[in-house]
């Protein structure tokens, strides 16, 4: 038996209890880390927390099957490169090129010999290393080479139609336009200003993997991290609904990274609450270490379980539907605490509300 020291994780869909069982105490075994559940629809549940490397599973399942459980998880996780092997007992040459066509990796008949099914485990494995390796090395590629200049040409035709909506709004405010025609500058400033927050998520997030950024330290007074919230709260019309408190004068940090990381936070809070809804943003910076708190409604049902999985492009879902965003925000978010030595961490005790904690130190 091989000791792994990086535990590869298992996904073991199957309706059979005894061979779930036996499948699920085989793999334990041969020490990889293991989750099992009955149908597709319980594996596309387990899927986006368990993230497993590898899923075995059976054709035949009751509620939904493996072809439609693999076909919606590549419809759901399209960049994923988890392996996927069917387990089947119909030794049937149109079931296994259906599967193939869907994306599977391999199939393996029943009954089958345990050591089999590990070699063939192993060896997907393997193979997997191999690609994600070569894939490696076309993302640096990239990186390095073709990320930066487009990226600063969509900005600078951004800047444009941002200064243009803005002055057509202005117009609009003086000549009292009705409804429907201040709507348009309206939704063209709106998409343009969400727009250019995902491109400059897509700079920054390159640019932290390639470490071409590198923070510099100075001190940031309290009414910077304030003002970073009545901005945004101003851009919603909804001013009044922030409510502010403060402990303490400043903390010492990256204003750059620091401002990022309260823009999302911010944006966030006003997206996904309600016209009228209070945002608390607590701020404490004392000489110990600094700690501020945003809370705000939690109608999206979000959790500290979908902050932990958070992801570049991997976007979360409530009530099964799709929240809008690319899931980069919130990833960035908490690569950048990192990089300031500091946390994000999210309090959902209540789940009719949110809480989100910036920490700088562990002394709070």
């Amino acid at each position: 038996m091989k000791s792994r020291i990086n535990k590869h994780k298992i996904l073991v869909v199957e309706d059979d209890i005894h061979i779930r069982s036996n499948l699920v105490e085989f793999l334990l075994m041969n020490e990889f880390e293991v989750d099992s559940v009955n149908n597709g629809i319980e594996g596309l549940a387990h899927f986006g927390s368990f993230n497993p490397d590898l899923i075995i599973c059976d054709i035949m399942m009751p509620e939904m099957d493996g072809f439609t459980f693999l076909d919606e998880l590549q419809r759901k996780f399209p960049l994923s490169l988890t392996i996927f092997i069917f387990l089947t007992a119909a030794n049937s040459q149109a079931d296994q090129r259906k599967g193939m066509n869907l994306g599977a990796d391999d199939y393996i008949i029943k009954p089958f010999i345990f050591s089999e099914l590990l070699q063939t485990i192993e060896k997907k494995f393997e193979k997997n290393a191999t690609k994600i390796k070569g894939l490696e090395k076309v993302s640096e590629k990239l990186i390095n080479h073709t990320y930066f200049t487009p990226y600063q040409e969509f900005n600078t035709c951004l800047s444009d139609i941002l200064t243009g909506s803005q002055l057509l709004l202005e117009e609009a405010n003086t000549k009292l336009l009705n409804f429907e025609t201040r709507s348009i500058p309206e939704v063209i400033n709106k998409s343009a200003i969400r727009l250019s927050r995902a491109i400059n998520n897509f700079i920054l997030y390159n640019e932290l993997l390639s470490k071409k950024y590198h923070p510099s330290l100075e001190e940031i007074p309290a009414s910077f991290i304030a003002n970073t919230f009545v901005h945004v709260a101003t851009n919603y019309n909804r001013a009044s609904d922030l409510v502010l408190s403060v402990d303490g004068s400043f903390l010492t940090t990256d204003r750059f990274l620091l401002k990022r990381v309260l823009e999302e936070l911010a944006e966030n809070a006003f997206k996904y609450s309600r016209q009228g809804e209070t945002i608390a943003l607590d701020i404490f910076l004392l000489p110990e270490g600094a700690k501020i708190e945003i809370a705000y409604p939690n109608h999206k049902k979000f959790n500290s379980e979908k902050l932990k999985n958070a992801a570049p492009y991997e976007q979360f879902s409530s009530d099964n539907q799709l929240i809008d965003g690319l899931g980069l925000g919130l990833y960035l978010s908490k690569v950048i605490m990192e990089i300031l030595l500091g946390k994000l961490v999210l309090i959902d005790t209540n789940q009719d509300s949110l809480k989100f904690q910036i920490y700088f130190s562990n002394n709070i």
